[in-house]
């Protein structure tokens, strides 16, 4: 018999010897019994599929942690994040629509990260990386949900977790926080409605239509999910020839549906709303032809590929930070036979098969190709590309883990139906495609295939693009703006297309919107941005190509001719002066340059500066300076004048576009004037 022990004397380890020639236990001086390897060889051989699935998104998150640290903000990023900085927090904002999207979930915390951690790309990046953990968790529960914590789910599990359709969409800030969110809905709302089957308690429909509208808040792609609730509960969840499964589903769980169904209507109707009253309404595609292409080359060079781990190979964009799909055409070929080989396969080997392909089919048509052949098809041009965008059909991938387990393993029996009514589909004894003997090596083989595939795509994606010149220009505009002196005159320009698409953008794209957040808001330290810099100006900003900030210079062969010999100043009678050029300046000339040297009496007095038919004038001001002036065409010659100018020296002229000092041509690559 064990001696009593005090609370506060300390117990001694002691050993015990086994019962009935068992293992022996050892223990510790908490009283505790240490392991055996034994045990826990055993306790891993229970939990193996867990331990697998958590190492399989704890895998997928350290690569995508990887893959985000090559990007940055690109486009909408800096435009969401621009709106929110000039927005109150309203729903006037929250509703705005970029791009045809109502997202006001994506708009509420883009307003927040732009004032706590403005174009901060380690913030950002880590908000990614928790919603993929948290879309990752719930296709892992989901599918234990679905089909039992079978080792067969780690199949469909790393299809959503690796597949190369969504690298391109995560990369994107913007594109991520609207897809990512959908994603994890579709697996929950299906969870929670999946409960709600079986157990027949309603609070799980309300869990799920609670889901809906989460997805629904960051995506409009979110209104086909009770499309796919129906089509899971009908096609899996109960037993029935298809008609029959049609009408149990619909009056065995219509409180459901007509719950998902009020919050769809009120949605659709929502965003009709909100479409009308638009800047891009939406409209039909230009022609059948332009549908086809995009449908054809979606499916075949985007979809089908990306299935089995492609596309493999890239085609980078003007952007240098986003590249699209581009398989080979033999590639992507074989991917679609291979894969209509797999779904022939499923359906020659269990009864339902089809129905589970019908729903991803379904799916695609709905949620991914109408909205695109809808609001964004009138060019021909544009189907093509549009095509060629994986992040087009991220949001399939969730459907597609699903539609895969749904097709090769049958679901899990739930609790049967009140009134004696057949319960939701039985697992039974039914043969499964990949469940023992050569269909293993089958299954094998294809994640083989898959995964080496995956690997390829994402590291060629990483090598067909780049985010270094966004990186670097937003760093250098950054500590620019932190130093220059306060009153800096800048020339207010479009920034690098890297950044921002003018066509798309319009004054959203200019620098004093991008970078203007950048620069402090202290009444002592203020920029002054000017789009067409007009007067004396002591010291003309501009931004480089490296998002530095030099002195300004005017870029074009329409330079003045030299003084002649023995002249020190630029004019010919008391009041007027000719200055002639070089060569003529170009059609693209914005901007000419004065320069000029006044007394103190000529002081605030103007000159008159004749530009062809424009006129402009300027107020002089005492001591070496230059003057500025909007000005636009060819012209050989400029005329100066006004009384003044017999106490200004003129020195010389200039006529073309800005650029920086360190630049021997213009950021935005236009020709030389002239």
């Amino acid at each position: 018999m064990l001696r009593a022990v005090s609370e506060i004397e300390p117990v001694p380890p002691r050993a015990i010897a086994p019962r009935g020639g068992g293992r022996e236990l050892v223990y510790q001086d908490d009283d505790e019994p240490v392991v055996s390897v034994t045990e826990l060889a055993s306790r891993f051989r229970r939990h193996r599929v867990t331990i697998a699935a958590l190492a399989l998104i704890l895998a997928q998150l350290i690569w995508k942690g990887l893959f985000l640290n090559h990007f940055y903000f690109r486009q909408d990023d800096f435009h969401f994040t621009e709106l929110g900085l000039q927005s109150p927090f309203d729903w006037k904002y929250l509703s705005y629509v970029g791009s045809g999207h109502l997202h006001p979930g994506v708009l509420a915390i883009t307003w927040v990260m732009g004032r706590i951690a403005l174009y901060n790309w380690g913030a950002a990046s880590a908000l990614t990386l928790f919603m993929i953990a948290v879309a990752s968790l719930a296709a892992w529960r989901l599918l234990r949900t679905l089909i039992g914590n079978r080792p067969a789910i780690l199949i469909p599990l790393s299809l959503y977790l690796l597949t190369p359709l969504t690298f391109p969409d995560d990369g994107w800030w913007t594109s991520a926080i609207e897809s990512l969110p959908l994603q994890a809905a579709i697996f929950l709302s299906l969870t929670a409605h999946i409960h709600y089957v079986r157990t027949g308690k309603f609070r799980h429909a309300v869990a799920a239509a609670c889901w809906l509208v989460a997805g629904l808040v960051f995506f409009e792609k979110a209104v086909v999910i009770p499309l796919l609730l129906f089509g899971v509960t009908a096609g899996f969840l109960v037993e029935g020839r298809l008609g029959v499964c049609l009408g149990r589903a619909l009056r065995w769980f219509w409180k459901a549906w007509l719950l998902y169904l009020g919050i769809a209507v009120a949605y659709i109707a929502l965003l009709l709303q909100t479409l009308a009253s638009s800047t891009v309404p939406p409209s039909l595609p230009g022609s059948a032809h332009s549908m086809l292409i995009f449908i054809g080359e979606l499916l075949k060079d985007t979809f089908l590929p990306g299935v089995l781990g492609g596309p493999w190979k890239w085609y980078p964009s003007s952007d240098p930070a986003y590249a699209y799909s581009a398989p080979s055409n033999t590639l992507s070929w074989l991917a679609v036979a291979l894969v209509l080989l797999i779904i022939v396969g499923s359906v020659l080997t269990r009864v339902r098969a089809w129905r589970a392909w019908a729903i991803l089919g379904g799916w695609v048509l709905i949620a991914d190709i109408v909205p695109v052949l809808i609001g964004r098809l009138k060019n021909p041009v544009n189907a093509q590309v549009f095509g060629l965008e994986t992040r087009y059909v991220a949001d399939a991938v969730p459907v597609l883990a699903i539609c895969v387990a749904l097709a090769f393993w049958p679901v899990l029996r739930g609790a049967e139906q009140p009134g004696g009514r057949d319960g939701p589909a039985g697992s039974g004894r039914r043969r499964e495609f990949f469940g023992a003997g050569p269909w293993k090596i089958v299954a094998a083989a294809l994640m083989t295939v898959f995964v080496v595939g995956s690997i390829w795509s994402v590291q060629s994606y990483l090598d067909s693009t780049s985010s270094a010149y966004a990186r670097v220009y937003l760093a250098n505009a950054r500590a620019s703006l932190a130093t220059v002196p306060s009153g800096t005159v800048i020339v207010n320009e479009n920034v690098p297309q890297y950044l921002m698409e003018t066509l798309f953008y319009g004054k959203y794209a200019l620098e004093s919107e991008a970078l203007g957040p950048l620069a402090s808001t202290s009444a002592a330290h203020k920029v002054i941005w000017t789009k067409h810099p007009d007067g004396t100006i002591a010291h003309l900003m501009v931004f480089a190509a490296n998002g530095t900030l030099q002195p300004a210079k005017i870029y074009g062969r329409a330079r003045s001719l030299p003084l002649a010999k023995g002249r020190s100043c630029r004019y010919e009678h008391d009041d007027k002066a000719v200055i002639k050029f070089w060569y003529p300046s170009g059609p693209g000339t914005t901007a000419l340059r004065l320069a000029y040297l006044a007394g103190p009496a000529a002081a605030g007095q103007a000159l008159t500066v004749t530009f062809g038919t424009q006129v402009r004038s300027f107020a002089v001001q005492a001591g070496l300076h230059s003057a500025y002036l909007p000005v636009t065409g060819s012209v050989s010659q400029i005329k100066i004048q006004g009384p003044a100018l017999p106490n200004v020296c003129l020195s010389d002229a200039q006529a073309g576009i800005y650029a920086a000092a360190s630049q021997s041509a213009p950021a935005s690559g236009l020709s030389p004037a002239g």
